[in-house]
C-alpha cells in the first residue's frame, strides 16, 4: 500500500511540474509577424496573391507538419540587388527561452533561402543574442521542417530575421520556434485548473502519508 501511495505521489507531482514547464510551439496562435522595415527593395511576386498575408509564414500547426509548395502557402521574394533580402519581425507577446528553430525551406537551389540572420531582443528591446543559419534545402515532395537546436538566447520577446538568397531569390514555406516561458525574470503563469488539481492531489497524498507514519 505504501509503495502504491508513493508511486501515485511521485506521478502526480511530476505531472504537475511538467504541465507548468512544458515546451510550447510558437506559431500564429500565440505570436505575430510582420514585414520588417529592413527589407530591401524588391518584388514579392505572388506572395500576397488572392488576399494572402505574411501570416502564412507562421501558420504551420506543429513543428512536424508537412507543407506543400504552392501560391497559397509559400513566401517568394526577389531582391533587386545581390545581398538584398526580406526582413521579418516577430513578436512573442512575452519573454521565452528559445529551444529550437524550425524552418521549412524551398526544395530547389535556384530559389531557396541560403542565409538567415536572426537578432533576438528582450521585452525592453535590448539585444540578447544573434544567430546566423545556413538552412538546408527543403525535402520533397512534402516539405518538413529542419530543426535547429538553439543553445541560447534566453528572455526573448522580439526577433528579426533577415533572409537572403545568393541569386537574389528568397522562397520558403514557414518559420516556427519551440520555447519555454522565461524564468525567473518573468513569473510563471498561474497554473490552469487541471494543474492546480494535480498539485492539490499531490499535497493531500503527502499529508496522508505523513499521518500514516505518525500512527
Amino acid at each position: 500500500m505504501r509503495l502504491l501511495l508513493n508511486s501515485l505521489v511521485a506521478f502526480f507531482v511530476w505531472g504537475a511540474v511538467n504541465a507548468v514547464a512544458a515546451p510550447i510551439y510558437l506559431n500564429e496562435s500565440n505570436i505575430t509577424v510582420a514585414v520588417g522595415s529592413g527589407t530591401s527593395p524588391g518584388s514579392y511576386n505572388n506572395t500576397f496573391a488572392s488576399g494572402q498575408t505574411i501570416n502564412k509564414v507562421i501558420d504551420a500547426p506543429s513543428a512536424t507538419s508537412e507543407e506543400f509548395h504552392n501560391q497559397t502557402t509559400h513566401i517568394w521574394y526577389t531582391a533587386y540587388e545581390i545581398g538584398g533580402g526580406l526582413e521579418l519581425s516577430f513578436d512573442f507577446g512575452q519573454e521565452y527561452d528559445l529551444n529550437t528553430l524550425h524552418f521549412w525551406n524551398y526544395t530547389g537551389e535556384n530559389y531557396d533561402v541560403d542565409n538567415i540572420e536572426f537578432t533576438f531582443f528582450n521585452s525592453a528591446n535590448s539585444q540578447v543574442g544573434i544567430l546566423q543559419v545556413l538552412p538546408d534545402l527543403g525535402t520533397a515532395p512534402g516539405i518538413t521542417a529542419q530543426d535547429i537546436t538553439l543553445a541560447a538566447p534566453l528572455n526573448v520577446q522580439y526577433v528579426t530575421a533577415f533572409l537572403t538568397g545568393s541569386n537574389r531569390q528568397v522562397d520558403f514555406q514557414n518559420i516556427g520556434f519551440t520555447a519555454e516561458l522565461s524564468s525567473p525574470t518573468d513569473p510563471k503563469p498561474v497554473p490552469e485548473p487541471g494543474t492546480l488539481g494535480l498539485l492539490a492531489f499531490g499535497l493531500v497524498a503527502l499529508i496522508s502519508r505523513s499521518r500514516r507514519r505518525k500512527c
